[in-house]
């Protein structure tokens, strides 16, 4: 997960061992992906799934039944209900409900379906492994799938999971598409590649905000953000001294997504991407008390990000 004071790095995916989500001693976290496939006990014998019941109403929250503890030994994945949309691809950015269970003990410790965020994933080799690349790139949007692996909680401990989603949508487009936007003129011109990616057209001058500032480049027409949403986003980040870029995700072409509201990003990020139109493209200067304050690489530093808001996944539909 992405925590305030730490560098905004790409987290779709796991963080740490095949992770199915980054759970907390109190059961909340975000949603990352599993390494399906494979058997339970390192081969020839039945797959971690093969003693678990999926439900397939995809109107309803999903019931997970099985005999606990359900020893894991090696990661598995299956598609439970085919979806009837679109093929999955190596590249998108799915959108998915879900819920994760404690394979030890058959408790639920996180769904959406009772109020907890929803979740998604790029669909790389690389960021998930190669299996659950396999298992997605296998999909359509509207199917449901269940993944049996482990996750190491704040804590260090490896749980044993069973994650089990609805995949909602792919996001598309991947970059902001609005009205133009009416800037102050006050902060640096963003000048924008054929991709979408965005550049200033200098190093910004005078003295920097003392609160984050937001300045909307592009309006959008989609949902309205609010707290708690699961977004995903592109941007770009520049320091306030010398106009020098620090990180892109376009750079990584890697959307990042985070949970609105929770803490995982710079206090200027959680207080100040609510109340914005999906499809829109705005400029947070971040001061560094809402930024990183005084630690890491860019302590001290105010902040420059230009971002496009490409989706909001609501609590609840």
């Amino acid at each position: 997960m992405i925590r305030r004071r730490t560098l905004l790095t790409t987290a779709l995916a796991a963080t740490a061992a095949i992770g199915l989500a980054a759970c907390s001693d109190d059961g909340e976290g975000t949603g990352g992906a599993s390494d399906g496939g494979g058997a339970s006990d390192g081969g020839g014998g039945a797959p971690a799934l093969s003693g678990v019941t999926v439900s397939e109403d995809l109107g309803a929250e999903p019931t997970v039944e099985f005999t606990a503890p359900l020893q894991i030994s090696e990661a598995d994945a299956e598609v439970i209900v085919p979806g009837d949309g679109a093929a999955i691809a190596e590249g998108d950015t799915i959108i998915w409900r879900h819920l994760y269970i404690d394979a030890s003990s058959g408790e639920t410790l996180q769904s959406w379906w009772q109020g907890a965020p929803a979740g998604g994933v790029q669909v790389n080799a690389e960021a998930v492994g190669p299996a659950a690349f396999e298992v997605f790139t296998s999909m359509t949007v509207g199917s449901r799938f269940a993944m049996a692996g482990w996750q190491q909680d704040q804590s260090g401990q490896a749980r044993s999971l069973i994650q089990v989603a609805d995949v909602d949508r792919v996001v598309e487009p991947l970059r902001a598409e609005g009205t133009a936007g009416k800037p102050s003129g006050t902060f640096p011109k963003v000048t924008l590649g054929d991709d979408g990616a965005p550049a200033l057209d200098g190093a910004p001058s005078g003295d920097a905000p003392t609160k984050t500032t937001r300045e909307e480049l592009i309006v959008g027409a989609g949902d309205t953000t609010v707290a708690g949403d699961y977004l995903t986003m592109h941007y770009t980040g520049w320091k306030w001294s010398d106009g020098s870029q620090f990180d892109s995700s376009w750079d990584r072409s890697a959307p990042f997504s985070f949970v609105q509201g929770q803490g995982q990003v710079i206090t200027g990020w959680d207080e100040n991407l609510l109340d914005l139109a999906v499809g829109s493209q705005v400029m947070l200067v971040v001061p560094a008390e809402e930024a990183y304050k005084d630690q890491g690489e860019l302590a001290g530093e105010t902040l420059v990000f230009v971002i496009d808001v490409l989706d909001a996944a609501h609590l609840t539909d």
